[in-house]
């Protein structure tokens, strides 16, 4: 004599679909949280990593069409560089987001990641160079803050 096991099978499994969900859908949508949860500050940190890598290629952009005697793929002098990375570090700042210049390290740390990124001469180095940058974008521009601040009282 042989016994049906497949249709009992199907037939329990058909009669417990309900109550098993019930129990495994919040044991599985809970342990998606919590992976999300882990993954999460690391996509958040990818994604902003790129987006300041796309920020300073626009600073860098800006800085070469910005700057008399300067162009893409030429080598800068020392004097060429400065305004170069003062102008398109003054750039990101007036137009990124705070988020993504904070993620960048400030100013400074826009000018620096500038620094790194242009093709100098032998006779550029940070102290004529990147020094300089800093000193400018600090001294002769306007803060972002600054211009937040003045667009909000514009509009009263």
């Amino acid at each position: 004599m042989l016994i049906p096991w497949g249709d009992w099978l199907v037939a329990l499994a058909i009669s417990l679909r309900e109550p098993i969900l019930t129990i495994l859908l919040p044991i599985i949508a809970g342990y998606i949280i919590q992976a999300i949860r882990k993954v999460y500050p690391w996509a958040a940190l990818f994604l902003s990593q790129r987006r300041v890598e796309m920020m300073l290629e626009a600073a860098v952009g800006y800085g070469l069409n910005a700057v008399q005697g300067a162009a893409k793929g030429k080598i800068l002098s020392a004097k060429v560089a400065v305004p170069v990375i003062a102008k398109g570090a003054q750039y990101v700042i007036d137009t990124a987001p705070p988020a993504v210049i904070k993620a960048a390290g400030g100013a400074d740390g826009i000018a620096a990641r500038m620094f790194r990124k242009i093709d100098l001469d032998d006779s550029a180095s940070e102290a004529n160079v990147l020094v300089p940058a800093q000193e400018r974008i600090g001294a002769d521009m306007v803060s972002a803050d600054d211009l937040r601040d003045a667009d909000w009282m514009a509009r009263g």
